[in-house]
């Protein structure tokens, strides 16, 4: 076994760890940053955007899966979390 295997296989373990983390995990929103969001900024978002975002506010989970939920109520959803991390603060 060469020295350099154990750090490839250490590369290759971090490799396939990023990449079955979930995005949300990644690129995790703050309730600060959501509180602060504009609403441009939520209304030009897609729906896995709004999505991150309903998931990262204090708003209880909703009864549906949010992924088969259409972009409206994803949209509205994501303005009831703006709101609700605006109160927060």
């Amino acid at each position: 076994m060469p020295p350099n295997s154990t750090v490839l296989e250490l590369n290759r373990q971090d490799t396939v760890d990023r990449r079955s983390a979930p995005e949300e995990r990644v690129e995790a929103l703050d309730r600060e940053t959501i509180a602060e969001m504009s609403s441009r900024e939520l209304h030009r978002m897609n729906r896995d955007e709004l999505a991150r975002v309903v998931r990262a506010s204090p708003l209880p989970p909703p009864r549906a899966r949010l992924e088969y939920l259409d972009r409206a109520t994803l949209e509205r959803l994501a303005y009831l979390a703006r709101l609700c991390c605006q109160n927060r603060q």
